[in-house]
């Protein structure tokens, strides 16, 4: 009961303007600070914004990993990340789906350690939607255990 009440309190908190205002000031500090110049461009660049209310859209603001509901923040993650894509193929429908904040932070986390190894970026081109999420599923049932 104490913990379905901590929740509770937690999903009001972050939904409240408060925790809305600094999400938006933290998330304009990383642009300022820490994204790259060409990569704050892209995100900001209309046919991103274009291409990211599509998917949304498509996938029914749903986690294409969990099926949670993404209701406040729209992360649309490219299956290849940005960084090994052509200009062209990271606008490229196919190569985006909708995540809920804890799967996307799972694949990124993933994506870090896969680049690390030899040969890494090689393996991120070819990783496709169908692995990731069976990976993801592993790893979100892993911690639930």
């Amino acid at each position: 009961m104490h913990q379905q009440q901590w929740r509770a309190k937690k999903d009001d908190y972050r939904q409240s303007k408060l925790a809305q205002a600094i999400k938006a000031q933290r998330a304009k500090q990383y642009d300022q600070t820490e994204r790259d110049p060409e990569a704050t461009a892209f995100y900001h660049s209309k046919q991103w914004k274009k291409v990211r209310d599509y998917v949304y859209a498509r996938d029914g603001a749903t986690c294409q990993v969990c099926g949670n509901v993404v209701k406040n923040r729209k992360i649309i993650d490219h299956i290849v990340p940005r960084r090994l894509c052509s200009s062209k193929q990271a606008l490229d429908s196919s190569d985006l789906w909708t995540l809920c904040y804890k799967c996307h932070f799972r694949k990124t986390r993933l994506e870090r350690a896969i680049a690390l190894k030899p040969g890494g970026d090689n393996i991120l081109r070819h990783l496709d939607r169908q692995w990731w999420t069976k990976v993801l599923r592993e790893k979100k049932e892993e911690k639930n255990k």
